[in-house]
């Protein structure tokens, strides 16, 4: 259906279109730690929803599906809450890592869900490295890992989970207690927005049918302009 709108044409679509519209953040590996009957479950997801919520102080937030994600699954067929979910619920800690584009093949990879008695450490089949966090290591006995070839890791501390009604995610927020890079993205956060704009990526879904993702990476754009948000700080 199209609507004539101050001389442009809009298109009405299904609602379920909404998330292909939306999808422009940054792909991220969040990591998560649990237990299964005393065995440490390290956890690690692939994540294109998270943002930051709060400036001051620094929330992120994510969404994690409500159910694992697992081939041939259907709507009825529940095969539980997903590992990421059930590490947040014990430990309450997670990172945010940021891949560069030179991970997106470990993309597949860390995202291949296991039942959780089965569960393995997906760092270590991707032949990634795993490595101890600044600040949450001090304060905590149990705690997730940084992925050392990622660009910037936020280590956070979890304030709030809750389902929106009906949907079929939880929204996690969590408290950044610790931020660090590689200092290849350079000394100035407007040298590192540049370069992480060039080194990351971004992923707007599959296709249709099922068989493609649609992974987008692009250099930086300058726009000069006069407006600023008066709640953003110049660093």
């Amino acid at each position: 259906m199209y609507k004539k709108n101050n001389d442009k044409f809009l298109r009405e679509v299904p609602v379920d279109w909404a998330s292909g519209l939306m999808s422009t953040h940054p792909v991220v590996f969040i990591t998560t730690v649990g237990r299964v009957k005393g065995k440490v479950v390290p956890g690690v997801a692939v994540i294109a929803t998270c943002v930051d919520t709060s400036y001051q102080p620094p929330y992120v937030s994510f969404s994690t599906a409500v159910y694992q994600h697992l081939t041939g699954e259907t709507k009825t067929d529940k095969r539980g809450h997903t590992n990421t979910y059930l590490n947040l619920c014990q430990n309450r800690l997670f990172v945010v890592n940021l891949p560069g584009i030179e991970l997106v093949e470990k993309m597949d990879i860390l995202a291949q869900p296991y039942p959780r008695k089965e569960y393995r450490d997906k760092i270590k089949v991707a032949g990634l490295t795993a490595i101890e966090p600044f600040c949450l290591g001090q304060h905590h006995s149990l705690y997730p890992s940084l992925i050392k070839e990622c660009l910037a890791h936020l280590e956070c501390e979890v304030v709030d989970i809750h389902r929106p009604k009906g949907g079929d995610h939880y929204t996690v927020t969590g408290k950044v207690v610790s931020c660090s890079y590689v200092s290849s993205l350079g000394p100035s956060s407007d040298e590192i927005r540049l370069n992480l704009a060039e080194r990351t990526f971004h992923h707007f879904g599959r296709n249709q049918e099922g068989n493609e993702r649609f992974v987008l990476t692009g250099k930086s754009l300058y726009v000069k302009t006069n407006l600023r948000f008066h709640l953003e700080k110049t660093r």
